[in-house]
């Protein structure tokens, strides 16, 4: 397969995402909740404010009354969850504190910074009263019955106080995705140990978990697996028995030890493309089964820790994603570039980047790395900028896209 025909990488995006069906949705606790996806609609189940509500700590009156200068006696308090049960009248006033009831009759609250106390349970203002001053008025916010929450969204600590909010003690959430991790080279050794010549440590797996775990996916780690068709197959068949995603590091380019394809297919799984128009990344590989009456799907990524940490970043973000029921695509954000940027060859170009302030404005700033093994080179940016395959050259200042979000 030459350069030139290889899958282009927005393409190559689309077959995954066209092969995925949503899992299904469990109901959880609302604390277990945090960080999953919504997978139902949230309505209202009553006006917010639920009741009139003052703004300020100050006292509620009726703006007619409300002159510079006007005295005005105070016939009851309405603090937060104890209302004053009267209505006010003509030249009278009721203390309210900060989320207290407007009472009945008024229709403004004055700070208490803006009033004088006196005595014999009299207020002078020092400032007008303007009808609506600090009111709530109910369902003001929202009304009973609306939409709050939509599928997709992930219940961030906000959203777990908007089902609060509305008595959602108990939420429906997409299923967490099982992703069954499996490093593969026979070069890899444990973190804690000390590389032989020609070994490497386990940095893929660390690299890429890093990368899955704020989706929410239920990462599970399994052992390294050796480059032998029989052995590699048996390791994915134990790994891939009850995931729905597998993600495989290594193992996928064209050498004499590159097992993962005739392992895969070995399993009964269907290749939907292997090789892309990609730099760094090039020999990645999709592929999904049926298995036990449901579709499983399984990325093999380059061994290069560069090129791995790209493709998942790139592909399996987004397959999470669309398991969950969340939109997919990469979502891009383009600025202006801090420096010249040569021109690029057949394959998008994955760089990592930086925000810089340039006289006042954002702007990117791509990091060089020496080859698709440099990771630490490559993890010195916070951004992944991409750029088109075929690109001209540009200058300072020119536009440059990055996925919208920073990398976890």
């Amino acid at each position: 397969m030459t350069t030139h025909s290889l899958l282009a990488i927005d393409e190559a995006l689309e077959r995954v995402l066209a092969t995925i069906t949503p899992l299904p949705s469990e109901v959880v606790p609302l604390l277990a909740a945090h960080g999953r996806v919504l997978a139902e609609t949230v309505r209202a189940d009553a006006d917010v404010p639920a009741f009139d509500r003052a703004a300020m700590d100050g006292i509620a009156l009726r703006a007619a009354d409300g002159a510079v200068g006007a005295e005005l006696v105070q016939v009851g308090e309405s603090a937060a969850g104890s209302p004053f049960s009267g209505t006010v009248l003509a030249g009278q006033c009721v203390r309210v504190m900060t989320g207290g009831v407007v009472p009945a009759g008024a229709d403004a609250v004055v700070p208490v910074e803006r009033i004088e106390r006196l005595d014999g349970g009299r207020y002078r203002l020092l400032e007008a009263a303007r009808p609506e001053q600090n009111v709530a008025r109910q369902g003001s916010e929202v009304r009973a019955h609306a939409v709050v929450l939509q599928p997709g969204l992930t219940i961030t600590g906000a959203r777990a106080g908007v089902l609060a909010t509305y008595g959602r003690d108990r939420v429906r959430v997409a299923r967490r995705p099982i992703v069954a991790m499996v490093p593969t080279g026979n070069e890899i050794v444990p973190v804690e140990a000390t590389p032989a010549r020609g070994q490497v440590r386990d940095a893929n797996r660390h690299a890429l978990t890093g990368l899955l775990l704020p989706t929410g996916a239920d990462v599970r780690q399994h052992p390294v697996a050796t480059d032998e068709i029989a052995a590699l197959t048996a390791a994915l068949t134990l790994a891939w028995q009850d995931a729905d995603l597998l993600v495989t590091s290594g193992g996928v380019s064209a050498g004499d030890y590159d097992c993962v394809p005739p392992a895969l297919a070995a399993l009964g799984a269907t290749v939907h493309f292997h090789k892309i128009a990609i730099k760094p990344g090039k020999p990645l590989l999709f592929a999904t089964r049926e298995h036990a009456g449901r579709r499983q799907y399984a990325f093999g990524l380059p061994g290069n820790p560069v090129s791995s940490y790209v493709c998942c970043a790139l592909f399996v973000l987004p397959a999470i994603a669309a398991l969950q029921g969340q939109p997919a695509h990469w979502q891009t954000l383009t600025l202006p570039t801090a420096a010249p940027l040569p021109a690029t060859g057949p394959r998008a170009e994955v760089l990592p980047a930086t925000l810089v302030d340039i006289a006042g404005r954002t702007h990117a700033h791509l990091q060089n790395f020496t080859s698709s093994a440099d990771l630490t080179r490559f993890s010195q940016g916070d951004w992944l900028a991409l750029r088109p395959p075929h690109a001209t050259a540009i200058g300072a200042g020119e536009p440059v896209v990055l996925l919208a979000s920073p990398r976890p």
